[in-house]
């Protein structure tokens, strides 16, 4: 199969018919690794069935290869990251490195068979103290406990790449995958689309200017007045 690239890593999301292992923040997760991986010329392909879910800044081949085409893809990998699925496995007999993101089931239940322990990094969800579920779903869904910097380091330090970031993420809220558009009503204006609106009237109070939005949008409005 040809791969655009030379060099690139291999993501898999998983297709999120379970839940409890459909991670929220792969978005995020590769737009940082991109800040890591493209000085080094190192591009990231996402592997997976036509029903996953697409991520944009990448080499999308979901739904465009077969099993043994998708092995073909990972084993000329550098590195594969991804969820506890098939691919996890592929990656392991042919001595990829794997960082593999574990949720409703423990690592020592399914991790990467042929691997030699300098090779991977398996991530585990914060259960809170809780024994694992084992469910397909899970509420709260403890795999977003895993963040985006994390993975990224973890794959950045297999890759022996600097990871140049003075930053730790400490908490995700609940919203923290939506996007949240806000608008300063300073000028007349029809926008399109956008829930949820948040309108900031307490930067800049204007009623006449608020009308047209309420056309095609549902919003909060902040206000000091």
């Amino acid at each position: 199969f040809a791969v655009p690239a030379e060099r690139y890593i291999t993501v898999h999301t998983g297709n999120g018919k379970f839940d409890s292992r459909t991670y929220d923040y792969w978005q995020d997760t590769v737009d940082f690794l991109n800040k890591f991986l493209h000085p080094e010329d190192i591009k990231i392909v996402q592997v997976g069935s036509s029903e996953d879910k697409n991520i944009q800044n990448v080499i999308c081949l979901n739904g465009k290869t077969s099993i043994a085409q998708t092995a073909y893809v990972i084993k000329n990998s550098l590195c594969h990251v991804g969820i506890d699925s098939f691919p996890i496995h592929l990656a392991s007999h042919y001595g990829k490195k794997i960082v593999a993101l574990y949720s409703n089931a423990p690592a020592q239940n399914s991790a990467p068979y042929w691997s030699n322990g300098p090779d991977v990094a398996l991530l585990e969800s914060d259960k809170n103290g809780d024994r694992p579920t084992y469910s397909k779903s899970e509420i709260p869904k403890t795999i977003n406990t895993i963040f985006p910097d994390v993975i990224t380091s973890s794959t950045c330090g297999l890759l022996n790449i600097k990871f140049d970031y003075n930053y730790k993420m400490i908490f995700l809220g609940k919203q923290y995958k939506q996007t949240i558009i806000e608008y300063v009503p300073d000028t007349l204006t029809s926008l399109p689309e956008m829930n949820p609106l948040v309108v900031r009237m307490d930067l800049h109070f204007s009623e006449e200017n608020l009308l047209p939005v309420f056309k095609n949008n549902k919003f909060i409005i902040v206000t000091d007045r």
